[in-house]
């Protein structure tokens, strides 16, 4: 399971930043790309295990879709691509040709994984709940 591994290093890479805000973390919005195949649940599961004794304990991973975007160099497409639904693949599986010509294209979103932001609860807001 490799969303251990990455829960493991997005963890390392924010705790340093985390460990100085002024509030407690409640939300990590993670924005994953479409063809990042990762379970949103397995790497929930990981993050909150890890996070246990640091200043992440208790935050929620929030993962966002990024939606496969290209362009075509051939007939000029941007936009987003079909899929194609196979039970087999338990998901629909971006089909990377140019949903106009069936060119070759150039990706342009899709690949992403990266924290983008964090929820904060300030000590003010703490106070009122």
């Amino acid at each position: 399971m490799h969303e251990y591994s990455v829960a493991s290093e997005m963890i390392h890479a924010l705790l340093p930043k985390a460990e100085t805000i002024d509030g407690r973390i409640v939300a990590v919005i993670l924005k994953k790309g479409e063809m990042r195949i990762l379970s949103d649940q397995a790497l929930a599961n990981a993050f909150e295990l890890l996070a246990q004794g640091t200043v992440l304990e208790n935050a929620r991973l929030v993962v966002e879709l990024v939606s496969v975007r290209v362009s075509c160099p051939a007939c000029g497409y941007e936009g987003a691509v079909d899929h194609v639904s196979d039970d087999a693949f338990h998901f629909a599986v971006p089909i990377l040709s140019c949903p106009t010509c069936q060119s070759e294209v150039d990706m342009k979103a899709g690949r992403e994984l990266y924290v983008d932001s964090l929820t904060v609860q300030t000590p003010s807001e703490a106070e009122q709940a």
